[in-house]
């Protein structure tokens, strides 16, 4: 168990050291946002590709994209699109979302639809059946906008092309898109590498030393932000590696000393929201393969957020079997894991108990711990599965 140890302290270490490196740390997005919202990214790096932004880069930003996302898997689905002749949104003049889309890249014929997804789930739209949300952005470009409310509709679009951005690569099928091809990047890398590139750009470039020096420095904090929000995950995998193997997780938790230390760790936290939402997110597969029901609610990430961090409230969803009849899951401190018909008076027989021990708040409880562990995961979510089938029949 010693190694175990010493692993876990290496880690913690390398969190304190993070946390030492941005706390003194002047930082212009920290002072307005927090580092993991998404409408600022979004903002910024829309900004950036707009060849009508202030920057004074011209499409400098964005043929620095462009180069990134030709590396890429299916990245050569690209080389037709008319990027001389393109307009980015939001913009300086257009600072909505055009239709929703996080980012849109867009000529007379062609559309990119760019999804920015840091911590949030992929939602699905139920229109014509369950789309993700990248499927009804694709849609509505190829269709076209209707005109509304005196403003001028758009024609629509004959190649549509999808980008993924999330904080770490995510596999588009697991994801539930249809869009096919499609190219998956991330903060970690594509977008580390482009802002690298933006900032070696600007300065080369031969505008005034003071907006040089200005444009650079924003570069750099944004770089900055991108490391501090990106740094956990390796550091997060590598404690999930452990307690994967069934082995390991066990010890862990039968050594109290170890067990404390873990629970302690600074990355913690971050285990215990991926547990959870991993959880959610597989229950709700399970749910819609095995039982073919519609997800009505899916997993509110705000919610595991405040149960992961701030160890309190609860999280859930509902679905809807063919009769039309609303059930939910739910965890809570009050009756752990537990399921029922969604109505307001209930009756005894309108809900059960899945595992009372089961608390999203509390880690430090066995039940609840095992849960990091895949297979136990697993396993606990058949069990689930297959009372709700005995129940719901």
């Amino acid at each position: 168990m010693s190694d175990f140890k010493a692993q876990l302290e290496k880690i913690q270490t390398e969190f304190i050291q993070e946390e030492h490196r941005t706390e003194n740390e002047f930082n212009i997005f920290n002072a307005l946002y927090r580092k993991d919202n998404e409408r600022l990214h979004s903002r910024f790096i829309s900004y950036l590709l707009s060849s009508d932004s202030r920057h004074g880069m011209g499409k400098k930003f964005l043929y620095a994209f462009k180069e990134i996302l030709s590396e890429q898997d299916n990245g050569d689905i690209l080389n037709k699109f008319d990027f001389s002749h393109c307009i980015v949104r939001p913009n300086e003049k257009e600072k909505e979302e055009h239709e929703k889309i996080d980012i849109l890249i867009s000529n007379d014929n062609q559309a990119i639809v760019i999804e920015n997804k840091i911590f949030a789930n992929p939602s699905y739209h139920y229109v014509d059946g369950k789309r993700h949300q990248i499927d009804t952005y694709c849609q509505k470009m190829k269709e076209g906008t209707k005109k509304e409310k005196g403003e001028q509709g758009e024609e629509g679009r004959k190649d549509v092309f999808a980008i993924y951005l999330a904080l770490n690569k995510r596999n588009p099928k697991e994801e539930g898109i249809i869009h096919k091809p499609i190219i998956v990047i991330d903060y970690q890398e594509e977008i580390t590498h482009w802002i690298n590139k933006c900032i070696d750009i600007t300065k080369e470039s031969s505008i005034e030393e003071k907006d040089k020096y200005l444009l650079a420095e924003i570069l750099e904090q944004y770089r900055s932000v991108i490391k501090s929000l990106t740094s956990n995950l390796p550091r997060v995998k590598k404690i999930k590696d452990i307690l994967d193997i069934d082995e390991n997780i066990k010890k862990v938790w039968e050594v109290k000393e170890i067990r404390n230390f873990m629970l302690n760790m600074g990355d913690f936290r971050h285990v215990k929201w991926l547990t959870i939402n991993s959880f959610w997110l597989e229950l709700s597969q399970q749910l819609r393969d095995k039982l073919q029901v519609e997800i009505s609610k899916e997993i509110n990430i705000k919610d595991i957020t405040k149960v992961a961090h701030d160890k309190k409230g609860s999280t859930g969803i509902n679905f809807r079997l063919d009769n039309g009849e609303e059930w939910y899951i739910v965890n809570d401190n009050k009756n752990g894991l537990s399921y029922g018909i969604n109505k307001k008076d209930k009756k005894n027989d309108d809900w059960h108990y899945i595992n009372k021990n089961i608390n999203f708040t509390n880690f430090s409880n066995e039940d609840t711990f095992m849960l990091i562990n895949a297979e136990k995961r697993k396993d606990t979510i058949e069990k689930i599965i297959d009372s709700v089938a005995k129940k719901s029949k």
